[in-house]
């Protein structure tokens, strides 16, 4: 790292065979997911390469690498979110037309709707705002705050919904 930082070209390869099975090992760990794991570490690579430059040879190099690596894990955990948070903003529940799917999620949505009920009013508001197509249904706060009060009222409602066997 520290010949890569002064600008030897040369020590790009050995660099990368040392640091590829590590920092890619550590993203499917950190993952749990070989596909999203391989995405984190190639990422994390492009930008190690990129800020060698910027590498103080004082500093750990593997530590250094690992942290870029952690950043990217930690990028392609919010981007799922995102996704799963776009997915209850659509509010769509899709089923592939086969009677044990539609069955399966009528049954769910009812023990959903059961569970609902026994939430905390405040809870429910929050569940049911954000299933709702109308942006004023949700309350005057911001985003951040609602996403996490979002993420406390489905927590409880996972609970409930436990509780009585749907899950």
């Amino acid at each position: 790292m520290a010949r890569l930082a002064d600008g030897d070209r040369a020590a790009i390869t050995p660099a990368f065979e040392l640091l590829w099975p590590v920092v890619s090992r550590f993203c499917r760990h950190a993952l749990g997911s070989d596909a999203d794991g391989e995405d984190a570490a190639q990422e994390a690579m492009v930008k190690l390469f990129a800020r060698a430059a910027a590498f103080d040879p004082a500093r750990d190099g593997l530590a250094w690498a690992l942290a870029i690596a952690t950043w990217e894990c930690r990028t392609i955990r919010r981007r799922a979110g995102r996704r799963r948070e776009a997915a209850l903003d659509e509010g769509s529940l899709l089923v592939d037309g086969d009677s044990e799917s539609v069955l399966a999620a009528r049954e769910l949505a009812a023990a959903a709707k059961d569970a609902l009920a026994e939430l905390d009013p405040r809870d429910a508001a929050t569940v049911l705002a954000a299933l709702s197509d109308d942006p004023a249904a949700r309350p005057a706060v911001a985003p951040a705050t609602f996403r996490k009060r979002l993420e406390r009222a489905l927590g409880r409602l996972r609970g409930l919904l436990r509780s009585h066997g749907a899950f």
